[in-house]
């Protein structure tokens, strides 16, 4: 019910990915204003989603890469400054 395909369909069916992507542009738009040397590659991690009914506690077992009713995502840093871009006015 919590196994990283479940998580992975519940995401999409509630647009979780777009809001995901909105939250990391509005991040990486603030590193790159307040932490000199900022490199979008290195400094930003990836995306979390907690299905807190999914989780089990101290013990919470692995669902392969997944502990059970955590959702992660690593967008490529590329698609972050790009989403930045046209959410700036700029051109895909």
């Amino acid at each position: 019910r919590f196994g990283p395909d479940a998580m992975a369909d519940a995401m999409c069916q509630a647009h979780y990915p777009l809001q995901a992507l909105l939250y990391a542009v509005a991040l990486h738009r603030y590193l790159g204003w307040r932490l000199p040397g900022y490199d979008p590659r290195v400094h930003l991690g990836g995306i979390g989603y907690l299905f807190v009914r999914g989780m089990g506690g101290a013990g919470n077992p692995m669902l392969g890469t997944m502990p059970s009713g955590v959702f992660t995502w690593l967008p490529p840093a590329e698609m972050i400054v790009a989403a930045s871009t046209v959410l700036a006015g700029g051109e895909r």
